[in-house]
């Protein structure tokens, strides 16, 4: 009878409960290893070693982009449920709700990884900068406990509900002061006149007074990143036809968004052409 060995049962530190923390209780759910040597590793290799020993031990689990080339294919790592019970237990919280309960399509993946962008390029843009990240909540916590998508009426369509669905809020402690921002992750497929009604809704989302009772937020703006300069220009345009609140949406494009560049001079508001600094 062949001899069974038990494989030694893997002991987590404090950094792997903050990658596993991440993947879950932090709202990212999904992240690659690019993502996670920005906030937790010293390097992506270091990263790929650690999180495939998590993955042998069935806590995390592990998605793949389609590509054309495979040798550029990354990995992206998801909590799974073992993980989930696992960080239950060293949290003293529920497991409920931490593990995705289902594989996510290829558009949900790609999008939950364009707010990891620019999520986790923030956190690594804010160490040493003044700037400290004071929360962060995702799409999935901003939502009611029902699941309900929160609207706001129409200015111009009496009778129809924009609804407000914020890819995240977040945060920023500078010096004496806390700002807060959505953060609405464009992909540059959603069409423009979509991309103006969601325009619409955070305007009437501050004009009826709704952010205090459903975000508890005194004030905000709206970070809207997106594709090419060439569709920010034509969301600065769409903005400019409604023809107020010129200030509460920055505009940004993808190429620039990274530890060295997200907190720097590279947003743009509706109508201006210099850049301005989260940090202002």
């Amino acid at each position: 009878m062949p001899q069974v060995t038990s494989q030694k049962p893997l002991t987590l530190s404090e950094r792997d409960l903050r990658a596993l923390r991440a993947l879950s209780l932090r709202g990212y759910r999904f992240l690659t290893c690019r993502h996670l040597s920005l906030l937790y590793f010293p390097s992506e290799d270091a990263c790929h070693e650690r999180m495939s020993e998590l993955y042998r031990a069935g806590l995390v689990t592990r998605l793949f982009i389609p590509t054309t080339d495979e040798e550029k294919r990354e990995v992206v790592y998801t909590l799974a449920r073992p993980g989930a019970r696992e960080l239950a237990r060293l949290t003293r919280i529920s497991p409920l709700g931490l593990a995705s309960p289902k594989k996510p399509s290829f558009l949900f993946l790609e999008h939950g990884l364009r707010v990891a962008d620019f999520m986790c390029s923030l956190e690594a843009a804010l160490k040493g900068s003044g700037g400290r990240l004071v929360c962060w909540r995702s799409e999935r916590e901003l939502k009611s406990p029902r699941g309900r998508v929160m609207r706001v009426p129409h200015p111009f369509e009496p009778g129809e509900q924009i609804p407000v669905i914020p890819d995240g809020l977040f945060s920023l402690g500078i010096n004496s002061r806390v700002e807060h921002f959505f953060l609405e992750a464009d992909r540059g497929t959603m069409p423009l006149a979509a991309m103006k009604k969601k325009m619409l809704g955070y305007i009437q989302l501050y004009g009826k007074g709704l952010h205090h009772i459903y975000f508890g937020i005194p004030h905000f703006r709206v970070l809207l990143v997106t594709s090419t300069p060439y569709r920010r220009e034509r969301l600065r345009e769409a903005l400019r036809g409604i023809g107020y609140c010129p200030n509460m949406f920055w505009f940004a494009i993808w190429w620039d968004i990274s530890p060295q560049k997200t907190l720097g001079k590279i947003w743009l508001k509706c109508r201006d052409q210099a850049g301005h600094s989260l940090l202002e």
